[in-house]
């Protein structure tokens, strides 16, 4: 008997609609990121991320942040490339998705799932990438870098967060979310 693989899951259209997050991620990550140096940053990626992990999972969301990493480094590079980095968008990407797959057009707990969605990236980011960030070098100590990095993980967060709260309507109003087109 065959087992079905993994990839035989992926539709054509699932497909395109991946590449083209991860068009858009890259771009967002390029050209919709504002800096402070090199280590201190607010991108906008995170939109394309949390519309591909709310439509598609977990896994997804967080391999089109990969994909945007990595495609980010090699157009735009602002210092070398990082793979704990990398890792730690990953799992930004699959907080989305565990936090708003398949559950995203619930009104029920929505707000309360925003906000926690919001604090656990904010403590993935402040914490986990703060950490490495000392290690590789680009701060002297971590309550440097937790220090410096503490206002622009707050003004990211409170962006993403009220991204997720208005982006509810207009994508449930499109049938984006919640129909049969992306499940």
């Amino acid at each position: 008997m065959h087992k079905p693989h993994f990839f035989s899951k992926i539709t054509l259209k699932k497909l395109c609609f991946l590449s083209l997050m991860t068009a858009i991620t890259a771009i967002l990550s390029i050209y919709c990121t504002f800096r402070i140096g090199n280590a201190i940053k607010i991108p906008f990626k995170f939109v394309s991320v949390f519309l591909t992990a709310a439509m598609y999972g977990p896994f997804w969301g967080g391999t089109i942040a990969v994909l945007g990493d990595i495609l980010n480094v090699f157009f735009a590079p602002s210092g070398p490339w990082i793979p704990m980095i990398t890792a730690i968008e990953f799992l930004n990407g699959a907080v989305f998705g565990i936090f708003f797959y398949k559950r995203y057009h619930e009104a029920k707990n929505y707000f309360f799932r925003t906000l926690i969605c919001c604090l656990i990236l904010l403590l993935f980011d402040m914490i986990l990438t703060s950490a490495v960030l000392t290690y590789v070098g680009y701060f002297p100590t971590f309550a440097a870098a937790f220090s410096l990095r503490l206002p622009a993980g707050i003004i990211k967060i409170f962006i993403q967060g009220i991204f997720i709260i208005i982006s509810k309507e207009y994508l449930k109003r499109f049938k984006l979310i919640g129909g049969k087109d992306f499940e």
